[in-house]
């Protein structure tokens, strides 16, 4: 058995696993939002109306103009 010279470095001996992951489907379908994700959205964007009109903060403001544009992009 030859000696071990201490003085390089020794090579890292590492096993590597690689798992293969099939999905069940070739496909990725993309539906229109429906009515009842509509009227949810024009609730939410309705209780953020009321909220900012109960306390007019900075932060109520904000959670208005976002319910009102998520209702807008789903609306079209």
């Amino acid at each position: 058995m030859p000696a071990i010279d201490r003085t390089k470095p020794q090579p890292t001996i590492a096993p590597t696993n690689r798992i293969t992951v099939a999905f069940p489907f070739s496909t990725v379908k993309i539906h229109e939002p429906d009515d009842r994700l509509r009227e949810l959205a024009a609730i939410v964007a309705e209780l953020a109306d009321r909220v900012a009109a109960i306390e007019p903060t900075a932060d109520a403001e904000e959670l208005q103009q976002r319910a009102r544009s998520l209702l807008t992009r789903i609306a079209s």
